[in-house]
């Protein structure tokens, strides 16, 4: 092999990087995409729909401030729509930042 030829480790590391990235980006649409096919959630699935810990998603179970289900054997399920309903209650205004068309229109915050 001539110089010309010859990659460093921190090039390959590089452009395996930017590889994973481009990869790990892609897979979490695919997850986006698959949760809109799902109407039943897990503890973990709802975590990661929320973008949110399994550990505060728990806390918020314990106060009872989200909706959820145990319908046999202590299985917990979630109802995306129960969800979304939820998050739509949740939104926040943040005046400081406003919206885009200068409205002073909600957003959502994820917990």
């Amino acid at each position: 092999m001539n110089e010309q030829q010859t990659i460093t480790d921190t090039q390959w590391g590089e452009r395996c990087s930017v590889k994973l990235d481009k990869l790990l980006s892609r897979v979490d649409q695919l997850i986006g995409m698959l949760f809109h096919l799902k109407g039943t959630f897990t503890v973990e699935d709802a975590a990661l729909y929320l973008g949110i810990t399994s550990s505060h998603l728990y806390k918020l179970m314990r106060k009872y401030d989200i909706p959820h289900s145990r319908p046999t054997n202590g299985r917990i399920f979630f109802n995306k729509e129960d969800l979304d309903k939820w998050i739509r209650s949740h939104m926040v205004i943040e005046p400081e930042i406003g919206m885009p068309d200068g409205s002073e229109q909600p957003h959502e915050c994820y917990y």
